[in-house]
């Protein structure tokens, strides 16, 4: 569980590069994802572990913070291909 004081990271779908990372990871494979505050879209992203697990079906983002704080984010994998998709920034 996260503190109430310490800040809640989710994936930053606003960098299309981002979202081609999640959308190409082959199971078990690692892969930098970016990630943001939730109450602070614009901020500078900060770099996290992604990791699909070996059957493919769940995505895993660890975030760890400088201060050491570490969450993490688990998605089923093809719900987060879809997300990741509609929220694409178009070219």
């Amino acid at each position: 569980m996260t503190p109430s004081y310490s800040l809640t990271y989710v994936i930053n779908f606003r960098d299309s590069s981002n979202c081609s990372r999640i959308q190409n990871a082959q199971p078990g494979e690692e892969t930098l994802v970016l990630v943001h505050p939730e109450q602070e879209p614009l901020a500078d992203p900060l770099g996290a572990k992604g990791t699909r697990s070996q059957d493919g079906a769940l995505f895993v983002v660890e975030i760890t913070t400088a201060d050491g704080t570490h969450q993490s984010l688990e998605w089923e994998y093809q719900l987060l291909q879809l997300v990741s998709q509609v929220l694409q920034p178009r070219p």
